[in-house]
């Protein structure tokens, strides 16, 4: 039986070291290229944020908009259609009542959800919508400087990849009780299932 002869070169510990930093450097390139997944979802519209004025739902007559559509980004009236996501109305002390669709529309906007919740930090710290923490289809009262986030179920993503939710924040920046006027700022996140109110498109 003949064994095969083999001829091992000799390797400098200059050229084994170096051949171990480019082996290094290539499995270094190849896990990065694997955790940037090509087919991950990816945001392409930046963040929206704007100031409104909308009027209470009571007291106020039906051709002012009391409401806000998120995807749309823009106060509506409160009528028949309910093409809104939210509305607005105040109570006997002033305060805000932010009252999602479901609330005023009943079984004919059974599958509007709206979640909500109060913020426990001004609306400038609110910089990523949570994920967990929202009280869905109740009204939530706000005063003057206080911040509710909101979570939207939304049409729009009914075939993303990612989420069917879009996220927006909102303040209440004044109230008018004799006008029965509220000004509030907002942010949007328009990207599916995306949770960022910081300026530009969402990172992820």
């Amino acid at each position: 039986m003949h064994l095969a002869h083999r001829t091992f070169e000799r390797t400098s510990p200059g050229a084994y070291r170096l051949r171990l930093a480019l082996l290094a450097a290539a499995v270094g390139a190849a896990t990065s290229v694997g955790c940037d997944d090509p087919f991950a979802p990816r945001a392409d519209t930046p963040v929206r944020t704007d100031t409104f004025t909308v009027f209470a739902m009571s007291g106020t007559p039906p051709s002012v908009p009391s409401a806000f559509h998120v995807v749309f980004f823009t106060p509506v009236r409160v009528d028949a259609t309910f093409g809104f996501h939210f509305a607005f109305d105040l109570d006997s002390a002033g305060h805000v009542k932010v009252i999602p669709v479901r609330l005023v529309g009943g079984p004919a906007t059974a599958n509007r959800r709206v979640g909500l919740q109060k913020a426990a930090v001004s609306f400038d710290e609110v910089t990523r919508a949570p994920l967990r923490g929202y009280v869905y289809d109740s009204v939530l009262t706000l005063q003057e400087r206080e911040t509710a986030i909101v979570e939207v179920l939304a049409d729009l993503c009914t075939f993303s990849a990612l989420s069917q939710l879009v996220y927006a924040k909102l303040e209440i920046l004044a109230v008018d009780p004799l006008r029965r006027a509220i000004g509030f700022r907002i942010a949007y996140d328009p990207n599916c299932g995306f949770r960022s109110f910081l300026p530009g498109v969402p990172k992820d």
